[in-house]
């Protein structure tokens, strides 16, 4: 992770605009495991094996 801010910062690249890209990244990154999550929720509804309402979808 050094070695990639001191080429941003030998490119010009500004503390903001890393620290906005980094949140753009971990927003992407939250979504992912939640569609994950969801995804082996519904498998296990398929199966059977968790009646509705016992974990949220929230």
């Amino acid at each position: 992770m050094e070695e990639y801010l001191g080429v941003a910062e030998e490119e010009g690249i500004s503390g903001k605009e890393i620290a906005a890209a980094l949140s753009i990244v971990m927003a992407v990154s939250g979504c992912r495991v939640r569609a994950q999550f969801k995804e082996a929720r519904a498998r296990i509804h398929q199966k059977g094996r968790l009646s509705q309402g016992t974990v949220s979808d929230e």
